[in-house]
């Protein structure tokens, strides 16, 4: 019996031998291959079915109401013209019915400055807000903006500065609307002038407004490419 057991032991510890023998000898895993992530779009983790949106980046549907302020006189800034930023697509957007206004989704966003009227465009979330601003020599002043919920009275002031290659960069000097985030929105990168002829001229195969947009209803060409 003796001599059984101890068969039995020395089996065993020649078993372990040869499994840990076959384990070290194996050829080693390949690595893993790098995953390149690249967050959704707001208009990819919502609801389908998605409308098409035109570029409205300059289409004034409705002009501003002067809420607390009288609307300024339509007379030209030294700052009139389109501008533009792209804000890198970092994490993934958080779908809301309800935001708070000027949340920095990545895309591209458009700053309009025409006569007294703003503008905020994101054509992917189909983000926009209209109302008033002043320029008086290096401040610059929005007002009457309805994304200014907590008290519609709310004037955001800046300084700004634009340089030779048309680079605006707008500084807060005091701004709470929308929390904050309307602050946070318009410092958080210069923005970028278009040509003038980019801010003039319509692309015909874009709806003319966003009532065209919406209700489909408008004279598109017919040489118009479908839109994905």
């Amino acid at each position: 019996m003796k001599h059984t057991n101890t068969w039995l032991i020395s089996s065993l510890i020649f078993g372990v031998m040869l499994l840990s023998a076959a384990c070290s000898s194996s050829p080693a895993a390949p690595p893993t291959p790098a995953v390149t992530y690249r967050a959704p779009t707001y208009a990819e983790i919502t609801p389908g079915p998605h409308k098409v949106v035109g570029d409205l980046s300059t289409t004034i549907d409705f002009p501003p109401f002067p809420y607390s302020t009288p609307l300024p006189p339509p007379v030209a800034s030294s700052l009139d013209g389109l501008y533009y930023k792209v804000v890198p697509l970092e994490g993934t957007p958080v779908p809301c019915k309800r935001c708070a206004g000027y949340r920095l989704e990545g895309g591209v966003w458009t700053l309009y400055l025409n006569k007294g009227i703003f503008k905020v465009f994101q054509q992917d979330t189909d983000f926009e807000a209209v109302g008033s601003f002043v320029v008086s020599g290096d401040h610059i002043t929005f007002f009457n903006d309805p994304y200014c919920e907590e008290n519609l009275r709310m004037v955001g002031t800046y300084t700004w500065h634009l340089d030779a290659s048309g680079s605006l960069q707008l500084k807060v000097i005091g701004d709470p609307c929308s929390i904050g985030q309307r602050a946070k929105n318009l410092t958080s990168a210069p923005w970028i002038k278009k040509a003038a002829q980019s801010s003039d001229r319509r692309d015909p195969c874009q709806p003319p407004n966003r009532e065209a947009a919406v209700s489909g209803h408008w004279p598109e060409p017919s040489n118009c490419q479908p839109q994905p």
